[in-house]
């Protein structure tokens, strides 16, 4: 071994009580670890179960007393800081470690001087390192991870973007370069998450080690107290995603589900030199994952956080940030696959026919959709309280209505795979919606998303298992015994309940259509832009849309065409003009000329297109810096624009100053009282594209400081009595909890309603109409 490899380990352990834990740890770091090659280290945070008196009688440890709860990240730092080895091993006290242990996870970390820091497979962790296991005693453990360790086996060594912090070994000049475990995480939960990207932006690897294996009993210290594990987890989840700009859970989840479908369907597909994307990778995790799978492969990701897509870069990864495929640099023979882990953005064939166009021939598309059917869903969809249904809806679908987008997409074979989800407290509710709808969706209602497996057909004659455009519902991927025992056989259509299809409205009764309004018979003539993608947050103007999110379509028309006539004969700047439909549409009004401006080069470069002329032109810009000079519009519209900015003051400053003495000035927003009511201003909304959302006091004090508004209107309108907390409240104080039938204002989701009209009623939406305030005397 090198002399790297003789250096000292330094084991720390942070402890809080538990001090039975800490000494069947110790005993076993004793038993199982070579003499003379380790230092231990216990850092306590003031226990009072005896462990600071034990642990000072015993010879070999190395104790930091604090005199109180200082915290497991500061405790590590601590330790680390006290240190004297080369190698720096952070152990949970609730562990056994095994025979080997160390060796095998030094033989990892020493292999490659790329390779930061590594952590063993066990019984009992999160984020995918647990094993089977067959032991119940301390001995047969020791058997069990004896066995485990006889072979040493780099083939299961797996890259991952983070390792779990119960036990992992690090080498002092990666903790060096990066600095200290984040103390902002407080007495722990998200440090380890935290440190391991740090580790991976400084440009090293980490690995889990699936030939070493160690016992971990798993949350003793937080076991006892359970509501303070809860508040801390979301504490501290809320504080990694203010300071990463992503969710702990999402940019850095490993799709497992993805890998097993891949690994199914794709048995015969050659995986020598082969090209793979992931759109919306996130931080590369589950690319990692699959390179076992695909070890070979050159591997592209499209992701818009920039901190994320820095991670996945580290890992080889080319990665997009932009969602247009236009704009992505991939191979000229064309990709082997694309995986999409929210694929509703790409629900219309127009939207995936473009990705299809990517591929090679006989490749293929996998995409994962929320279930319509899920009974989760149904039972959000159903409660009057939601206000947000009909938009989670919209985003949601059933196993036909992603078969017959797969397949008039032009896959020649297409696979649904149902994910289930076991649920153990709502069987009286599946039972109910079980006994309704009989065998239509009766293996729908616990599957909580739809996997889509689609492969376009060979240039050679097809050697498939099935039919073409064959869609199956497999047994769930949890029951690999009935994984080769899947019927094959096409979805019979007769059985889908009668819901709105998204890729046909054939069979959809007169009820069902919704009607259009005046807005959509002006908006009669604007291009229909079918190679422009609908993701959610702009709206696109095509027949698809207009079916598949019709009330969506409705809002975004009504608000157009409520502001054609007040700049009639005006120049008018419409701000994050997106796709330029809006910007055609207040031509088409009588304004003078309509300048649209966006930060989305692509999307601008198709608006010019379908929509530029005369008085209509589009340049990219961003609203908090315009472009212009002072006083160079007579009217600013900005539709759904100010909560995706980095300030909302800033944009509305700078709207006033391009702006004529007297301009108009036309906003929307939505009302954080319906959209996000538990949460406060300074806090990230649960729409990932939002900044913040304004309450309708708050937008209008911001307006007020530069102009004087003229009207204040409301859209999607919901009664109070529809809130829970109104329900609550009432009950609380005696009260009758509902409302008498002829108080409540009947729900039109688009027209504007002037505020004054509303009473004991919120808006989803704001639109206020404004003029810009006269410069004061000497301004």
């Amino acid at each position: 071994m090198s002399d790297a490899g003789r250096s000292i380990t330094s084991i720390i352990l942070v402890t809080y009580n538990k001090l039975e834990y800490t000494k069947q740890c110790v005993e076993s770091i004793r038993r199982h670890t070579q003499q003379g090659c380790y230092e231990l280290i216990i850092v306590d945070n003031a226990s009072t179960d005896g462990t600071v008196e034990w642990a000072k009688n015993e010879s070999d440890i190395i104790l930091i007393a604090n005199s109180s709860n200082a915290g497991f990240p500061k405790g590590c730092n601590q330790g680390m800081s006290a240190a004297s080895g080369q190698l720096l091993m952070l152990l949970n006290n609730d562990t056994i470690v095994t025979p080997g242990w160390l060796d095998g996870l030094k033989r990892c970390l020493l292999s490659d001087d790329r390779i930061g820091a590594v952590s063993p497979v066990t019984n009992s962790a999160s984020y995918w390192t647990t094993i089977p296991i067959t032991y119940h005693t301390i001995e047969e453990m020791e058997l069990f991870a004896s066995a485990l360790h006889a072979i040493p086996d780099r083939m299961k060594w797996e890259e991952r973007v983070k390792l779990v912090g119960y036990c992992m070994l690090m080498r002092r000049e990666a903790t060096e370069q990066i600095g200290p475990l984040d103390e902002c995480f407080g007495i722990g939960n998200f440090e380890d998450d935290d440190y391991g990207l740090r580790m991976r932006l400084a440009g090293y690897k980490l690995i889990l080690c699936g030939d070493t294996f160690i016992h971990h009993f798993g949350s003793v210290s937080f076991g006892a107290q359970p509501e303070l594990y809860l508040q801390t987890f979301e504490n501290n989840s809320k504080i990694f995603s203010a300071k990463w700009g992503f969710h702990p859970g999402e940019a850095t989840h490993i799709r497992m589900d993805f890998s097993e479908v891949i690994q199914r369907e794709s048995h015969g597909f050659k995986r020598e030199e082969c090209a793979i994307l992931e759109i919306g990778c996130g931080c590369g995790a589950t690319i990692l994952h699959m390179k076992k799978q695909f070890p070979a492969a050159v591997w592209f990701g499209v992701e818009r956080n920039e901190r994320a897509a820095q991670v996945a870069e580290g890992s080889g990864i080319t990665v997009f940030r932009s969602s247009e495929p236009e704009d992505w640099l991939l191979p000229e023979e064309g990709l082997s696959g694309i995986i999409i882990g929210d694929a509703h953005a790409y629900g219309t064939p127009q939207a995936m026919k473009r990705l299809v166009g990517l591929l090679a021939p006989g490749g293929w598309i996998a995409g994962c959709f929320a279930n319509r059917f899920y009974y989760k869903n149904i039972r959000q969809y159903l409660d009057p309280a939601n206000v947000n249904a009909q938009r989670q809806a919209a985003m949601q679908y059933t196993l036909q209505q992603v078969h017959q987008l797969f397949v008039k997409s032009g896959f020649a074979y297409v696979k649904v795979t149902l994910a289930e989800n076991k649920p153990e407290d709502q069987q009286a509710f599946i039972g109910m919606l079980d006994q309704l709808t009989g065998e239509a969706i009766k293996n729908e209602l616990t599957a909580a998303y739809l996997l889509v497996y689609g492969r376009i057909a060979h240039n050679a004659p097809q050697e498939e298992t099935g039919e073409e455009g064959q869609a199956v519902v497999p047994a769930p991927l949890e029951d690999a015994s009935a994984a080769d025992e899947r019927l094959e056989a096409p979805v019979d259509e007769s059985l889908q309940p009668p819901v709105k299809n998204s890729a046909s409205a054939e069979g959809t009764s007169q009820d069902e259509i919704e009607p259009v309004l005046p807005a959509q018979e002006e908006a009669g003539a604007l291009a229909e832009q079918n190679d422009v993608m609908f993701t959610g947050e702009r709206l696109v103007v095509n027949q698809a849309v207009k079916q598949d999110y019709s009330s969506v379509y409705h809002e975004h028309m009504s608000r157009y065409t409520f502001a054609g006539p007040l700049v009639k004969g005006l120049r008018v700047l419409d701000a994050a003009c997106g796709a330029g439909y809006g910007s055609a549409m207040l031509k088409q009004a009588g304004a003078a000329e309509v300048v649209g401006v966006d930060v989305d080069r692509a999307s601008l470069a198709l608006a010019e297109r379908d929509y530029g002329g005369s008085g209509v032109s589009f340049a990219e810009a961003d609203v908090l810096a315009l472009p212009y000079a002072d006083d160079s519009f007579e009217a600013v519209v900005s539709f759904e624009t100010i909560e995706h900015v980095e300030v909302g003051a800033e944009w509305i400053k700078e709207s006033a100053r391009v702006l004529k003495e007297g301009g108009l000035f036309i906003v929307s927003t939505p009302n954080r009282t319906v959209t996000n009511t538990p949460i406060y201003f300074e806090e990230m909304p649960f729409n990932q594209h939002h900044r913040f959302e304004y309450r309708t006091t708050e937008l209008i004090g911001e307006l007020v400081q530069y102009y004087a508004i003229e009207a204040v209107y409301g859209q999607n309108i919901y009664d109070d009595s529809l809130f829970p907390t109104m329900r609550w409240l009432r009950e609380a104080h005696g009260m009758a909890a509902g409302r008498a039938a002829m108080h409540k204002r009947e729900w039109n989701p688009h027209e504007l309603i002037p505020l004054h009209e509303l009473k004991s009623a919120e808006p989803m939406y704001i639109v206020a109409v404004c003029r810009k305030n006269k410069r004061p005397q000497g301004g």
